[in-house]
């Protein structure tokens, strides 16, 4: 077994100015799932070859002989290999599976990518918590995504060793794109699983270990959150609409003496600068990308075991770095051209970090990492100790038609399909037919934080709403996404465990699947741009077209009832300085990607000045009827009203209104969320005062 290291008290001190609070036990631990150099494994259970003579060159261990037949020192179709049936991390076998076993990564801009170096080592990292009645461990690995399958070897393997008092196990992925394939689409062909089983074998039985360590080395400690909008990192987006949640939230760990055990640092971002690197070697070498740097920083200043957890990453790439604080005021729809460019909606004048592993990629991490100090040195202890969680599984149609010929054809070994309910058995290359998957949804509270999971690369969209309205949904007919998750959570930090639990894919609601390779969509070749022209590449990964609303309908249905008295979501507008009324506080614009739909015109006076919620069950804006709440004093309008701060889209406070704002926050503790989805009638200004 590789190298597992686990966190007690880490040896640098963290000074926050507040008294010790709530008591947690806290251990945490760093699992190296880096694939096994060749020329130093101890052993190899991939090589079961008797006659020697399979003698093809390898950079890694867990990878089938061959013989290197053209000399170019890798493995190639049609070589000739020896096909080993695969030891399991819980003492099974699989059976050999017809073909090469070795090491693809995963991601990226194209199959068939064998690494040639490791740039930096691959881990998975665990933070376990308890409070005396309830234990859990948080687990992220470096990967582009695992499958609940594969998690669910993890949880046997912990629990064959003892179980060692966890009541549940969250698991996820920082959406790694280069790192070992577990899913199956970037072998050697579109065709031809990229999975290699004594890999994934590998990477259960190391994670299993590491929850071990951290669940067998506890220490009292209290946890503190915070979050920040960092002011240099610029989204960019791959598909319509342009919706992202900005923020860094964190999660830290230290014990009585303020010596950090953990920090856990929450981003919804891609991690795949290397695999759609423009150079050819770069794209070919393992690596953790910008979460290595950042995870490296936290490490430096405060000890202990940093994760990088990702977040709502659906459709956002890989953020501009730039030198200077930047306007978050949209502009327009606009693209950066060349190697690492960007489709944004921000201004991008001015000097970024240029696209390269040791240049933006570990600038991005290392900004990170101070946001995320910031972020802690701005935020709370908690003071609950508690730890609640609930998880369902349900069953999602298997919309995409060629994820079913792939699962035909063996592509995806892991992941089990079922046909109307019914499992259906893999056959040995790992083939299997059927029109369902199964897959997880959960969340998980740690005293004053919540975390909601997310099995797949969810919109953020999808959890967090946006400022459209039916006008502005790409497949109208559909409606609006299902209900408000993020509203629906009720602690002060609220936080997105993307990839968690599964990968199913891209995860969106009905209303934005415009090319998800459906027999129906394929049949009429309607393309894959909707009626504002945006294109939407990215459904060609998304398993089921409506995933997002029915995983949204899961997890409210498992979440705790919201109280009205603390928080409420109510249809309203925001109020401009004019006391005109409009669904987005900062300016007016679709930004879609046609001429007609694609700039932003910013309120005058910067923007809103307060907001007007009707009555539940009511659409129209009558004098008298509902409630105004004024955040700035106007002329026209009143004074502000005192306690009332503006809210983001994470339910913490705002300075001023912007793209983030989803309401208002009113005496520190009351919540009112505004959805400004349905058309109103009526007033269309807030009238001045007599």
């Amino acid at each position: 077994m590789r190298t597992v290291l686990f966190a007690g008290i880490a040896a640098v001190a963290v000074a926050t100015g507040s008294a010790w609070a709530a008591t947690f036990q806290v251990g945490a631990s760093v699992a190296d799932i880096t694939p096994p150099l060749f020329a130093t494994a101890a052993t190899n259970p991939a090589n079961c070859d008797t006659t020697g003579t399979f003698d093809g060159p390898h950079l890694f261990a867990l990878e089938e002989p061959y013989k290197d037949q053209n000399g170019n020192g890798r493995y190639d179709a049609g070589e000739p290999f020896v096909d080993c049936p695969t030891p399991t991390a819980n003492g099974g076998v699989r059976p050999p599976d017809g073909r090469w076993d070795g090491i693809y990564l995963g991601g990226g801009d194209g199959p068939n990518r064998i690494p040639t170096a490791i740039l930096d080592p691959l881990t998975a990292r665990t933070i376990v918590i308890g409070n005396g009645t309830r234990k859990i461990s948080i687990t992220v690995a470096d990967n582009e995504g695992v499958f609940r399958e594969i998690w669910d070897l993890v949880r046997k393997k912990v629990r064959a060793d003892g179980g060692f008092g966890l009541d549940e196990m969250f698991m996820s992925s920082t959406h790694d794109e280069s790192a070992p394939d577990t899913i199956g689409i970037t072998g050697p062909s579109e065709t031809v699983s990229g999975v290699d089983p004594f890999y994934v074998e590998f990477l259960v039985a190391q994670t299993a270990q590491g929850i071990e360590a951290a669940a067998q080395h506890l220490t009292p400690a209290i946890i503190r959150f915070g979050q920040i909008h960092p002011d240099d990192l610029v989204p960019c987006w791959s598909s319509y609409p342009f919706v992202a949640d900005e923020s860094v939230g964190v999660m830290q760990a230290r014990d009585k003496a303020g010596h950090v055990i953990a920090t856990l640092l929450n981003y919804g971002i891609h991690a795949e600068e290397l695999g759609f690197s423009d150079d050819d070697q770069d794209r070919l070498h393992l690596s953790s990308d910008w979460p290595h740097f950042a995870r490296a920083a936290l490490e430096q200043q405060f000890g202990g075991v940093a994760l990088t957890m990702a977040g709502a990453v659906g459709s956002v790439e890989m953020p501009k770095v730039f030198d200077a604080a930047r306007s978050f005021v949209p502009t327009a729809l606009h693209s950066i051209q060349g190697n690492g460019g960007c489709r944004t909606i921000y201004d991008t004048d001015g000097a970024y970090a240029p696209y390269g592993y040791t240049m933006s990629n570990e600038m991005r991490g290392e900004r990170l990492a101070s946001w995320a100090a910031q972020a802690l040195a701005a935020g709370a202890d908690s003071r609950s100790t508690q730890i609640l969680f609930a998880r369902t599984s349900l069953f999602l149609p298997l919309d995409n038609l060629l994820f079913q010929i792939g699962g035909v054809l063996g592509v995806f070994p892991y992941k089990d399909v079922y046909q109307n309910g019914v499992l259906v058995p893999h056959q040995p290359n790992g083939s299997a037919s059927g029109n369902q998957f199964r897959t997880d949804i959960a969340w998980y509270t740690i005293g004053d934080g919540q975390f909601v999971t997310s099995p797949g690369e969810v919109f953020p969209f999808t959890y967090v709403r946006d400022f459209g309205g039916p006008d502005d949904l790409a497949v109208p007919q559909y409606g609006p996404v299902h209900g408000w998750v993020m509203a629906t959570l009720n602690r002060r930090w609220r936080f997105i465990e993307g990839l968690g639990e599964d990968m199913v894919g891209y995860i969106f609601p009905r209303s934005n699947a415009v090319d998800v390779p459906t027999a129906a969509h394929l049949a009429n070749d309607p393309g894959d741009h909707d009626r504002f022209a945006c294109g939407h590449s990215d459904d060609g990964e998304a398993a089921a077209e409506g995933a997002g609303d029915l995983l949204n309908d899961a997890v409210l249905g498992i979440l705790p009832p919201t109280r009205p008295g603390v928080q409420q979501v109510r249809v309203g507008r925001y109020v401009w300085t004019d006391g005109s009324l409009h669904r987005n506080p900062i300016g007016e614009g679709r930004l879609g990607c046609d001429s007609a739909s694609s700039a932003f015109i910013a309120a005058p006076g910067g923007g809103a000045i307060g907001i007007w919620v009707l009555p539940a069950g009511v659409t129209t804006f009558t004098p008298g009827v509902g409630k105004v709440y004024r955040v700035q004093t106007t002329t026209s309008f009143g004074k502000a009203q005192r306690g009332i701060q503006w809210m983001d889209l994470r339910g913490r406070p705002q300075t001023a209104a912007g793209i983030q704002t989803r309401g208002v926050i009113i005496s520190g503790r009351r919540r009112v969320w505004v959805d400004v989805f349905p058309d109103t009638t009526g007033l269309t200004s807030l009238p001045p005062m007599t």
